[in-house]
């Protein structure tokens, strides 16, 4: 079986398992707002908040860089304003990444042919890309740029390179980060005339001037404070208490500002490379990122990354060694710099030198041990069969409201029971329920840019408090329950904190032994 053949299979597998059961992936917040903008750009060629095809849309407030958007319109013209239509571009640069991975690999190497087909078939199994690349997440893409940008400058094509790095930075936040690293660490490794530098370099700096200026400005949209670890300083009263157990010399030596924020960015940085990250939990903060009771690789798969970077260090520190090196150590400043313990969206592309690592690491033992071919690839399966089952048997029913669900249920609901002469509540409880609501009833965009009004309510996003007679906050059940005309929709919480006797609601979406929402309506 030829290479050519090979790839072809792997990535029909991997277009597969990115499609399959799309379904049961509950729609997030962003992919609504995707979907929804984009929606908007189609009828008025405006975003929801009424400007002219921005480069940032508004959204939140976390102002989103606007390549995915713009990437989801021509599906959503053809198939509507549905999750799969958000996804699609996701899938579909998902499902190629192992491909041009595969190219990479071999134009750094042209000798390393096997290797690569064992990085791109690990790529194409692989729990962290599997995941982002279901949903619209821009980081899928920003990975697969930076993929893409590299092979294209190793191949000379330096111009249409540096055009794919300058899109990276409005794609995701992370590629601010991303892209230079991998520019830095091209130039460092190949090099190329003055001439060629500049023709490389000019398309990608005019497209960061409006970055540049956005940064130096202040300016929201670059969402600099919410990015940086460093806008979250010390709490006065933690200060307070170190210097009431010592003194403030004390504190001035061993606990001030650069000795707090120096452990913080190490902390993050090395989560990265624990096992508790990459096999054993993911990211313990958020539920929506990966899978529940497994980490982002497959078991196997960190046996032979160590074997296989030590390896490599040892006996083949040539070029590419050099460059996916440099890659590993520093993909994951785009979540060390930035406020959470852990932000395994943010360094998506770290998956990449990973697998690459673990690729050459499986070839050399298994050309070396071909005997262990059976058992390794058995252990493969029923690691990704494991996987498997927890992602599409558990993944939203272990943390359902962490994951979204019931939003698309409570939406159908209230579009069902719509009355303009009702009082419509729909709790916030969850966040950003209004762009659930003119997701799912395809709200016509130029009526809601008349009406939208983003009241900021956070360091970094803001809500939607009103549209026409919806109001999305917490409804009050002991003040309205008698009223007439009234339309409410609680969440789990609502109803546990205001007491509310369950027999008197509607569960509107069941999972587990409770629901997430629950619906009320008044004559």
């Amino acid at each position: 079986m030829t290479n050519k053949t090979i790839l072809i299979i792997i990535t029909l597998i991997a277009f597969f398992l990115r499609i399959y059961q799309n379904n049961l992936n509950p729609l997030l917040w962003d992919e609504a707002s995707i979907g929804y903008n984009a929606y908007s750009i189609i009828k008025t060629g405006k975003d929801e908040h009424g400007t002219k095809f921005p480069l940032i849309f508004k959204s939140f407030g976390d102002y989103k860089p606007g390549l995915y958007i713009y990437l989801t319109i021509p599906f959503i013209a053809d198939l509507g304003l549905t999750p799969i239509a958000v996804r699609l571009p996701s899938i579909l640069i998902g499902s190629l990444t192992p491909l041009f991975l595969y190219l990479l690999i071999t134009a750094l190497s042209p000798k390393s042919s096997k290797i690569a087909l064992f990085t791109s078939a690990l790529l194409a199994f692989n729990p962290y890309n599997i995941h982002f690349s279901r949903g619209a997440w821009e980081t899928n893409i920003l990975t697969f740029e930076l993929i893409l940008a590299s092979y294209l400058f190793i191949k000379n094509k330096y111009l249409i390179s540096s055009i794919i790095f300058g899109l990276t930075l409005y794609t995701y936040q992370g590629g601010k980060i991303m892209s230079p690293i991998i520019i830095f660490s091209l130039l460092l490794l190949y090099r190329i005339s003055i001439k060629k530098i500049i023709s490389f370099t000019l398309p990608y700096l005019i497209f960061s001037i409006p970055i540049i200026i956005g940064l130096i400005s202040g300016n929201d949209s670059n969402r600099l404070k919410v990015f940086s670890l460093f806008s979250y300083p010390q709490n006065p009263q933690d200060i307070s208490q170190i210097i009431s157990e010592s003194n403030l010399t004390d504190y001035t030596l061993f606990h001030n500002r650069f000795i707090y924020f120096s452990q913080g960015f190490f902390e993050r940085y090395f989560n990265n490379f624990s096992a508790r990250f990459l096999i054993f939990e993911g990211d313990w903060q958020s539920a929506r990122h990966n899978a529940p009771y497994i980490g982002f690789f497959l078991y196997p798969s960190l046996i032979f990354f160590y074997f296989g970077i030590f390896h490599k260090l040892a006996f083949k520190f040539n070029k590419i060694t050099k460059f996916f090196l440099i890659w590993l150590l520093l993909a994951p400043l785009s979540s060390a710099l930035s406020r959470d313990s852990i932000q395994p969206v943010r360094d998506m592309s770290f998956s990449i030198p990973f697998l690459y690592f673990t690729g050459y690491g499986l070839f050399t033992i298994l050309k070396k041990y071909q005997l262990l071919s059976g058992l390794i690839i058995f252990i493969y399966i029923l690691s990704f069969v494991y996987y498997s089952d927890l992602y599409l048997n558990h993944l939203y029913k272990v943390k359902p409201k962490e994951n979204l669900y019931g939003y698309s249920e409570a939406s159908q609901y209230l579009i069902s029971n719509y009355s303009d002469k009702k009082d419509i509540y729909f709790t916030d409880f969850y966040g950003q329920p209004y762009i659930y609501y003119l997701f799912y009833s395809k709200y016509d965009p130029a009526t809601f840019q008349k009406q939208a009004n983003l009241i900021t309510t956070s360091f970094d996003t803001g809500k939607i408090t009103k549209i026409d007679n919806i109001h999305f906050e917490t409804p009050d059940f002991n003040s309205l329950k008698t009223k007439p005309q009234q339309l409410l929709i609680f969440s789990h919480d609502d109803v546990l904190r205001q007491g509310i006797d369950l027999n008197l609601l509607t569960p509107i979406s069941p999972v587990n032994t409770f629901s997430t929402f629950y619906g009320y309506q008044t004559n």
